[in-house]
């Protein structure tokens, strides 16, 4: 059990059995101790006298890794929070400098929700630099795509997809906190407190939209990786076709004389031979001059450009 206090209020980190094992009287104890047992995502419960709620934190230096998961549960002068969390304990380090005072330099008497939210300002206090990455990647893949589509890249969009998607969920839970906190219907926030905590859910909103516009830009990139691999099946369909259309009349007049009639003309000829050849060479070179001017012999880049 750590222990710390702030001002007027006494915060703890609790294991679940140390905050089971507390004495005195703490409303919904017991559903707030069941629903410890799994923690999904974020959440908070407004009573009128205690605020309860979870913590589901992405690890944002490997999306891929389990979420830092704890519990809070606030009463007047008191917060418990219930998990072991490495982000609980830089918190506690930082939480002495925090300023509890109103604008006449009075101490604030809702102290308790305003060290919580300082502790979700601290969960979105550089999500923007973070989330600018994703967007630096993002135009990255689109240059890459440019360049030359990969067979990795759907993979790619793939991992990325689920990381954005995984933030996008988490801003969208602290929205749902930060909402909840402006109901009040607990004494222990204040109409300062509910503007404040308008002031966060406006930042994670903002966050929210930042997450939606990647999503999209990703879907836009996965979409132009499929047209790009589209249209490199259509060019190899259309060289097979004119390959096969080119060598078509060749077929055709190695079939016919293949035959082997006594009657068939040039088949007795000493020149018959060397015409045969001549006549191919002819052929293919009209074939090849028409295909030529069609175009469908010239390769195209991906801007229209002809090679």
């Amino acid at each position: 059990m750590e222990e710390a206090r702030l001002e007027n209020v006494q915060v703890q980190i609790l294991s679940q059995e140390e905050f089971a094992a507390l004495k005195g009287e703490y409303p919904h104890k017991r559903q707030f101790i069941n629903s410890l047992e799994y923690i999904p995502y974020c959440k908070v419960e407004v009573y009128s006298q205690c605020l309860l709620g979870t913590v589901c934190i992405p690890d944002k230096k490997n999306l891929e890794k389990p979420p830092e998961t704890f519990g809070y549960y606030i009463q007047k002068g008191k917060i418990c929070f219930i998990g072991d969390s490495s982000i609980l304990e830089e918190f506690l380090k930082k939480a002495g400098e925090l300023d509890f005072s109103m604008g006449s330099g009075e101490r604030s008497e809702y102290q308790e929700t305003e060290i919580l939210l300082a502790l979700f300002n601290q969960l979105i206090d550089r999500e923007v630099s973070y989330l600018q990455k994703f967007e630096e990647k993002s135009m990255e893949l689109e240059d890459m795509l440019l360049e030359d589509a990969s067979r990795e890249m759907p993979g790619i969009f793939m991992r990325l997809r689920k990381d954005i998607m995984k933030l996008h969920g988490f801003y969208a839970q602290l929205t749902d906190v930060g909402e909840a906190m402006q109901r009040r219907g607990c004494e222990l926030i204040s109409r300062e407190q509910a503007e404040d905590w308008n002031i966060f859910t406006s930042r994670v909103s903002r966050l929210h939209g930042y997450t939606e516009n990647i999503r999209e830009s990703l879907l836009q990139l996965h979409e132009l990786y499929q047209a790009q691999i589209d249209i490199r099946q259509n060019e190899i369909m259309a060289m097979l076709t004119v390959v096969t259309t080119i060598f078509l009349p060749l077929s055709l007049l190695t079939g016919w004389y293949g035959m082997n009639f006594t009657n068939m003309p040039l088949l007795s000829w000493k020149y018959g031979y060397v015409t045969v050849i001549l006549l191919a060479a002819v052929i293919l070179g009209l074939e090849l001059r028409y295909f030529w001017r069609k175009g469908y012999l010239k390769r195209k880049n991906r801007f229209g450009n002809d090679h």
